[in-house]
């Protein structure tokens, strides 16, 4: 991104995490309330949720809001693909899969495409190229 302009005479860049995002392709082996969220942001990783403001930077968040358009109670977190082992009450399981969200993908391809283009071929090798 271009430098923010300040004033006429000086400009200041943005903090680094505000320039940088990552695509996770998470499998959580429980269903912890909060669990992708809190490893994110945890001090092992330190790659919050963008949008999270539970886990996340609140200044990041906001210069997404503004300059990149995200949508204001967007934590960009999404469940792409799930699959449940049969159970008493649903004796096939359940596999549901849902396409990445149109802002969420907007927002990939404005502002990231490099990002959004080494996800794909990665979501194709683990059988999910139709999420995006």
């Amino acid at each position: 991104l271009p430098p923010l302009t300040v004033d006429k005479d000086a400009t200041t860049t943005q903090a680094a995490h505000e320039n940088y995002a990552t695509i996770v392709l998470a499998r959580p082996k429980t269903g912890r309330w909060h669990q992708i969220r809190q490893h994110l942001s945890g001090s092992d990783i330190c790659h919050p949720i963008l949008g999270d403001s539970s886990h996340g930077y609140s200044r990041t968040n906001r210069v997404w809001k503004k300059q990149r358009g995200m949508l204001k109670e967007r934590v960009c977190l999404h469940l792409c693909h799930v699959e449940l082992p049969p159970t008493e009450y649903c004796s096939e399981g359940v596999v549901a899969s849902c396409p990445l969200p149109e802002d969420m993908r907007r927002m990939l391809s404005n502002f990231l495409p490099d990002v959004l283009e080494d996800t794909k071929a990665v979501l194709e090798d683990e059988g999910l190229g139709n999420v995006l």
